[in-house]
């Protein structure tokens, strides 16, 4: 590792560093917070702001999410949040898919037909701003909408002395059924190839539907996303350095901050209330999308 990375940043050597520490601590804090890895912004900041490609900036936000997240797994695990039957099996496919997809994405930056420019863009970058942004504004407004039902129900739940409200508001969680765990297996094969291909941990997934489908309060849903998060990155981190992606400086220096802000975002999920988890994943998603699309843009204009 010689750090002649950092001299690619738009403002300097040493500027690269302290924001990489900065931006780690802030995706740190977000993304135990949320549940979600933290790429979401990590992919597009090292695309725009060190020029790196695609699957390079892939790579490093992936690479920077396994100790920031067990930083956070921990504190969830202590105050019994972890779901951990839900999170393994849902780590049965998202393991394997995550493998897969990225050492086919890898692969396809390097062809003829990826290098090729449209735009002023290679074929793989327009690919991954495309998926991107598709994906992370649908699953922004479905948040947003999750979060306002679940705001209301809450009022509801706090106004109304109805038994069967309460009843309804209170019970527990139902048992894993065969349908269920299917279910939970095609999550984890979704869960996985986000993951990989966008570099965005799965959490945008994974968080609403345990929110919504399997019904778990929104810190569990977050701490069991943070389990699958763990181990799916730490797999396809290796596999995308044994592929030469990887500037693995660049995930370091950010896991130093990311570990320290996501001691700090777990135990303020902890007492956070179940709508605001939703209500700020769904803006950071549609801001980030925002931010990008307009920065891509602006460079394919210029």
């Amino acid at each position: 590792m010689d750090f002649q990375i950092f001299h690619e940043f738009v403002f300097g050597f040493y500027p690269g560093i302290l924001s990489i520490l900065l931006v780690g601590f802030f995706v740190g804090y977000l993304s135990s917070f949320l549940g979600i890895g933290g790429g979401f912004i990590y992919t597009p900041f090292f695309h725009t702001f060190f020029h790196l490609s695609a699957v390079q900036a892939v790579a490093v936000s992936l690479a920077q999410m396994p100790i920031s997240s067990l930083s956070g797994l921990l504190v969830y695990i202590k105050n019994r949040k972890v779901r951990f039957k839900e999170g393994f099996i849902l780590l049965l496919t998202s393991i394997p898919s995550a493998q897969l997809v990225a050492y086919k994405f890898g692969r396809f930056e390097e062809t003829e037909f990826g290098r090729k420019l449209f735009f002023g863009l290679p074929v793989s970058e327009l690919a991954y701003l495309f998926i991107f942004t598709f994906f992370l504004s649908i699953l922004g407004v479905w948040n947003l909408i999750s979060a306002k039902r679940k705001k209301q129900k809450a009022m509801l739940h706090s106004l109304s002395r109805d038994k069967d409200v309460l009843k309804e508001q209170t019970s527990a969680p139902p048992s894993m059924t065969f349908k269920s765990i299917l279910f939970l297996l095609g999550v984890g094969v979704a869960f996985g190839a986000t993951s990989s291909l966008l570099g965005i941990g799965g959490g945008f997934l994974a968080v609403p539907l345990f929110v919504y489908y399997f019904k778990m309060e929104p810190v569990e849903a977050v701490a069991t996303s943070f389990l699958g998060i763990f181990f799916t990155s730490f797999g396809t981190s290796i596999l995308l350095y044994s592929q030469g992606k990887l500037h693995i400086e660049l995930a370091l220096v950010g896991t130093i901050g990311g570990f320290i802000g996501a001691r700090f975002g777990s135990l303020k999920a902890i007492h956070a209330k179940p709508y605001t988890i939703l209500y700020i994943l769904g803006s950071m998603q549609l801001l980030v999308v925002a931010w990008y699309l307009v920065s891509k843009l602006l460079k394919i204009l210029s």
